[in-house]
Formats: structure tokens, C-alpha cells, sequence
């Protein structure tokens, strides 16, 4: 026989053939198996190619192991030279094949283990994001009255790109703040550090007349060297919105080479509303929302959504944004009843469960209308599975975690928050409030710049720079350089950032006594701050006839809006407790502020938890209560919370307790 025939009869034997034939068809599931199971796990894009090469290196090793040993009762042995006709054991290529692969298999889910578990999910997400992209407020070409509807375009727009994984998108806060603005695109990425900038323009033909046609033309910008990546022109009847605002989104996605998911693409071009009239009332109530901070703005926003749901009771976005504004009146005591935000809720539950505005307003209402602090943090970790750069539940989740006692962990999710939207001044404000209470007054007091920086004709963000330094080092002359500052910058006066602080007013309030003396309601415009800083100014300044009537006004005033159920008091007790304090009526004022902390003791948090805790220190003094008094502050300073060793040396408030062999103690203490 010839030599090419004895190896061919060889190979038979030995089973080659047979290997080679059933590892092809195992390498083929595999690859099978992970073209269909890697993109949802999210892998990076390489390792699906590493799963072919590894089956492409792996056949040669398993022709070789067919070849060189075979498979016994008495186990895995060298194949000996046999006589012609001799034959391997039956199913030995068979077993040798399936080893092969199933080994194989084992590297490779062995590899995408490593990959996955090695990395936090936000290095995962950070190591396959295309950049960060900030979408501008698309320009209103139409008349002014029509900038909702262009806003609204805008909102939709960046809803859908910040859904997609891959791509880190600045919220809209951040994006607002450049609106109007003469910055070029440059300038704006290189403040943000954006590697892209969406604009755009909208003009509806007919403002507000559902058949009208409109043009959306946007434009995506490379900041590194302005260039445009891409551009369009759309023009479409008003019905096609949605679709258009859809195709933007991930037209987008494409140039920026961001794989769309199915569910992802789903979600982007779902429709969330058939009827015009109710997207217009949603798109007005979202304008008014933008300015929630005055009351009637607010009040405004829920009667539009109202609206908006009356219309199409089908539509789960203005449901979720009904139910967030009517928890906004609730916890602000404008309402004593939360059941209509309650129904709102339920009805986008049941029609968009897995909406990420769904699970954002059930955060809200487990955090403003239940009070349930790990129900609502449930939730908000809910949306971070899914989006984990969504800025608000990036906050929320961070504050949430700070009122839980965890601290570290809660600044880590803020600190994050206040990064992915840079001009937010809540997000940013949540940050320094969380370094004050955990007394890191230096990076504190470089957040109050940095608000300062973004609004500095905010009276308060000088307050709170102010009081830093009383709580860092005593420091009463840079407290005052901070008032001078807003005084010689923007002509801010004075006793306006000082009436916010009662701290302040006791430390520095008689030097600016005439101001005080002239500050009105109109001026200060927050009643019950107004009354109260009259009244501690007035204390101060040997004034106690006055005070009186001034604390009797804050009275009138927080009895009634605590009346309006459990969370206004939660809200209030503390400043009812006040008054009751500055009236001499002591046994109400130290009952009123022990329920109050007993609604929200020093674990909930930063803000409120804490700054309860340190106003029942305060009543305690101010109704001669010393040891009590004592026995809190030494609490307070084992413990996160913003009561400091100098600020106990500066603040007149304690000058009762200075004889107290305690308290010189606690004086004594390093700061």
C-alpha cells in the first residue's frame, strides 16, 4: 500500500475525520451561542472575535489529541501502531471532539468571567463609552411664545440618547445653562469637557395647530476641531414628531458609533402619546416644571399635566410627571392630601412599568409622600441598573445613602451627579451640604465657590460660604470678607445673605445692624425666614419686646402649615419650635422639636436629620435646658453633623454654657 494510502487508512483509524466533523459542529454552537449571548452581556465588541480565533486555534489541538491518544476502560492512553484494518474503540472521536469543545467552551465562558467580574460596572460602562455628548437647546426659530415646543424637542431627544449604553450624555440642567449663550462650541466642550455638542433650530408652521407642519434641523458637532460630523433637514407634519426626534436619536448614535440593542431601539422610537392636544399640555407643563422653585410655577405644571392625562389617560410620561408634581405640593404643605399623586403613580405603573420615568416617580413619592427612605432608594437603584449615568437618580440614591448613615458611599454617587452635570446647582449644592456635614469644610467651601461661580447673584450661596468658615475655623473676619465680597461684586446687601443664617446674624449682625433694621419682607421674601431673622436680630440688639412680636408672627404663621399633615411638620417643627422657644413657651417648644427628631433622626442625613439634631441643641439652650444641651452637642460631634469645636468657641448662642465645666471641656477638644 502506498504511503499516502496507510496515512489515509491512519487517519481513519484514529478517527481524525470524525474529530474534525464533530468539533466544526461544536464550534459552530458556540459561535452560534455567543453571537447571540454577548451583546447582551454587554461585552466589549472584541470578544466575539476572541471566541473564533480561540475555536479556530482549538481545532489543530484536537486533531492532534485524536491522533496521538485514544480513550480506554483503563483511561486516556498513547495510540499504539496497530495492523492495517485495526480500528480505534467506537465513539472514541466522538468523546475526543466533545472534550475538545466542551474545553473550549470552558476557556471562553472562563475568559468572559474575567472580563465581566474584574470590572465595576462603571469601568464597564466607562471602557466602552464612544464620549460624552451635550445636547443644546435646539433653537426656536418660530415666535417666542412656541420656545415650549422647541424645548420639548430637545428634551425628547436627549430622553433618548441618555438611554443608550455607551454613550455619556450631560443632563439637561447643564445643557440649559448654555442657552442663549455666545459661546462657541469649542468653548462650551472645552468648559464641560464634551467631545461632542448636538444643536439645532425648530419652527413649527402654525404654533399650536395640531395639522401644522414642522422643521427640525440638527447638527452634530465634533468639539475637538468643530467639525460637523453630520447634518439634516426634516420636515414633517406635526404627527411625525416623535419619529423625527427618533431618527435624530439614532442617527446620532450611529455616527458615534453606538450599537443600538433592540430593546434600546424599541424603546427610542416608542410613541408616547396619539393625541397632539395632550403632548402640548405635557410639553407647557414641563416648561413650568423648569421653574418649580416658585410655587405658582409649580401649581401651574400639575394643572397642565392634569390636563395632559384628562386627554389621554393612556399617556404613562404625563402620568409620571403628574404624580412628581403632585408630590412637590404635597411635601411643600401646599396640599395635606397625597392620594391623587398616589393614583397618577398607579396608573403609569400599570401601563409603563419598566419606564425609567415610571421608576423615578415611584423614588420620589416612596422619599416625599411616604418618608421611606430605602423603599425610594430601591427604586433609584433600579433606574442606575439600567442608565447608570442617570444624574437624578445619580443624586438622589447619593443623598438617600448620606440620610442611611452611609456616608462614603452616598458623597461617591453626589460626587458623580454634581460630575455628569457640572451647572446644576442642586446637584452641586447636594455636594457641599454632604462635605459640610461630614466636616470637610475645605472641599465645602470650594463647592460654595463653584455655586457661586454659576449664580453669583444668589444671596444664599454667600451664606453658606460664609458659615463655612464659622464651622471650619471660627473664623469670623473671612466670614465677613465673604459678605463684602457679594457687596463690592454684584451689590448684594448684606443683611439680605444674612438673614438666611441665624448663625450669621448672631456672629456678625450687629455690625450691619442699620441693614438689618431696614430689611423688609419684600426684599427677604421667605416669610417665616424673614420673621425669624427679625427676631433673632432683634433678641441680639436687646430688643425683646420686639423679638416677641416677631417670633408670635413665625408662629401664625407655621402653625398653619404644619397643620397640613406629617411631612409639613417634619419640614417646619423645628422653626415652630423656635418661636415656641423665643415666646418663653418652653414645654411646647422642647415637645415640638422632640417630634421632630423623632420623624427624622441624625441617620437621615446631611441636611435635614442633622440639621434637626443640631436645633433641638439649640432649644435646649435657648429654654435653659444646659445638661440636655450638653449631653446633644457631644453627641453631635461623635457623630457626622455640622456642630464643629470653633464654631462652638464664636457663636454667641452658647455664651450660657461657658462657665459649665462641660462644656470647657468639650472647648478644650481639637478641633
Amino acid at each position: 500500500m502506498s504511503r499516502p494510502s496507510q496515512l489515509l487508512q491512519e487517519l481513519k483509524r484514529r478517527r481524525v475525520f470524525r474529530v474534525a466533523v464533530v468539533y466544526a459542529a461544536v464550534a459552530f454552537v458556540i459561535w452560534q451561542a455567543a453571537d447571540f449571548a454577548l451583546p447582551a452581556l454587554r461585552v466589549p465588541d472584541w470578544v466575539p472575535t476572541l471566541v473564533v480565533v480561540l475555536t479556530l486555534l482549538g481545532f489543530p489541538i484536537a486533531v492532534v489529541l485524536a491522533w496521538a491518544f485514544e480513550i480506554t476502560p483503563e483511561g486516556v492512553k498513547r495510540t499504539e501502531a496497530v495492523g492495517e484494518g485495526a480500528a480505534a474503540p467506537a465513539g472514541r472521536g466522538s468523546i475526543i471532539a466533545v472534550a475538545a469543545g466542551a474545553a473550549l467552551l470552558v476557556a471562553v465562558v472562563a475568559v468572559a468571567w474575567i472580563l465581566l467580574s474584574d470590572r465595576a460596572p462603571e469601568d464597564t460602562a466607562s471602557a466602552e463609552q464612544q464620549g460624552s455628548l451635550l445636547v443644546l437647546p435646539f433653537e426656536n426659530l418660530g415666535p417666542p411664545e412656541d420656545g415650549y415646543f422647541a424645548d420639548g424637542v430637545t428634551d425628547a431627544i436627549t430622553v433618548r440618547l441618555a438611554a443608550l449604553d455607551g454613550l455619556g450624555v450631560f443632563s439637561r440642567q447643564t445643557a440649559y445653562t448654555f442657552k442663549g449663550s455666545n459661546l462657541t462650541a469649542r468653548e462650551i466642550g472645552a468648559e464641560l469637557g464634551a467631545d461632542y455638542i448636538l444643536e439645532g433650530t425648530v419652527q413649527r408652521e402654525r404654533p399650536g395647530d395640531p395639522t401644522s407642519r414642522v422643521r427640525v434641523i440638527p447638527q452634530l458637532i465634533r468639539v475637538a476641531d468643530d467639525q460637523h460630523l453630520w447634518g439634516d433637514t426634516y420636515d414633517e407634519e406635526v404627527i411625525e414628531v416623535f419619529r423625527v426626534q427618533s431618527e435624530i436619536a439614532e442617527r446620532v448614535a450611529r455616527e458615534l458609533d453606538v450599537t443600538l440593542l433592540e430593546p434600546e431601539r424599541r424603546s427610542s422610537r416608542a410613541s408616547p402619546t396619539d393625541d397632539l392636544e395632550a403632548y402640548e399640555s405635557y410639553l407647557r407643563g414641563r416648561e413650568a416644571w423648569g421653574q418649580m422653585f416658585w410655587d405658582r410655577r409649580l401649581l401651574s405644571s400639575a394643572d397642565l399635566f392634569g390636563r395632559a392625562v384628562e386627554l389621554d389617560p393612556e399617556f404613562a410620561l404625563a402620568q409620571t410627571a403628574l404624580s412628581q408634581a403632585l408630590v412637590a405640593i404635597y411635601f411643600r404643605g401646599r396640599s395635606d392630601d397625597p392620594s391623587r399623586a398616589a393614583a397618577a403613580l398607579d396608573a403609569a405603573v400599570r401601563l409603563e412599568p419598566d419606564l425609567v420615568e415610571t421608576q423615578m416617580a415611584q423614588g420620589y413619592y416612596e422619599y416625599y409622600a411616604t418618608l421611606n427612605a430605602e423603599r425610594a432608594l430601591e427604586r433609584f437603584d433600579a433606574v442606575l441598573r439600567s442608565q447608570p449615568n442617570n444624574c437624578d437618580a445619580l443624586g438622589m440614591s447619593g443623598v438617600i445613602l448620606t440620610r442611611l448613615g452611609k456616608w462614603e458611599e452616598g458623597i461617591a454617587r453626589i460626587e458623580r451627579a454634581a460630575e455628569l452635570d457640572p451647572r446644576n446647582q442642586v446637584r452641586v449644592g447636594s455636594l457641599g451640604i454632604a462635605y459640610t456635614g461630614m466636616r470637610r469644610h475645605r472641599e465645602a467651601g470650594r463647592v460654595w465657590d463653584r455655586m457661586i461661580a454659576l449664580n453669583d447673584s444668589n444671596p444664599t450661596f454667600y451664606t453658606v460660604k460664609a458659615q463655612n468658615y464659622l464651622l471650619w475655623e471660627g473664623n469670623r473676619e473671612q466670614a465677613r470678607r465673604v459678605l463684602e465680597q457679594a457687596s463690592n461684586t454684584v451689590g448684594i446687601d448684606p443683611a439680605w445673605i444674612i438673614s438666611f443664617s441665624r448663625l450669621l446674624i448672631r456672629v456678625l449682625g450687629e455690625e450691619y445692624a442699620d441693614a438689618l433694621d431696614r430689611l423688609t419682607l419684600e426684599v427677604q421674601r421667605d416669610t417665616i425666614d424673614y420673621y425669624q431673622a427679625k427676631a433673632e436680630f432683634s433678641s441680639r440688639t436687646g430688643r425683646p419686646q420686639l423679638a416677641a412680636v416677631y417670633h408670635d408672627s413665625a408662629r401664625a404663621v407655621l402653625e398653619v402649615a404644619v397643620s397640613r399633615g406629617a411631612t409639613a411638620f417634619g419640614r417646619l417643627g423645628d422653626d415652630l419650635a423656635l418661636a415656641y422657644a423665643g415666646l418663653g413657651r418652653k414645654d411646647e417648644a422642647v415637645q415640638t422639636i422632640e417630634s421632630a427628631v423623632e420623624m427624622a433622626p441624625i441617620y437621615m442625613g446631611a441636611d435635614r436629620g442633622v440639621s434637626l439634631a443640631d436645633d433641638l441643641a439649640e432649644i435646649y439652650v435657648r429654654v435653659g435646658e444646659y445638661e440636655a444641651a450638653i449631653d446633644q452637642l457631644e453627641y453631635l460631634l461623635s457623630v457626622p453633623s455640622i456642630i464643629t469645636i470653633p464654631l462652638l468657641r464664636v457663636d454667641p448662642l452658647y455664651d450660657p454654657l461657658r462657665d459649665h465645666p462641660r462644656f470647657q471641656a468639650l472647648l478644650e477638644r481639637e478641633p
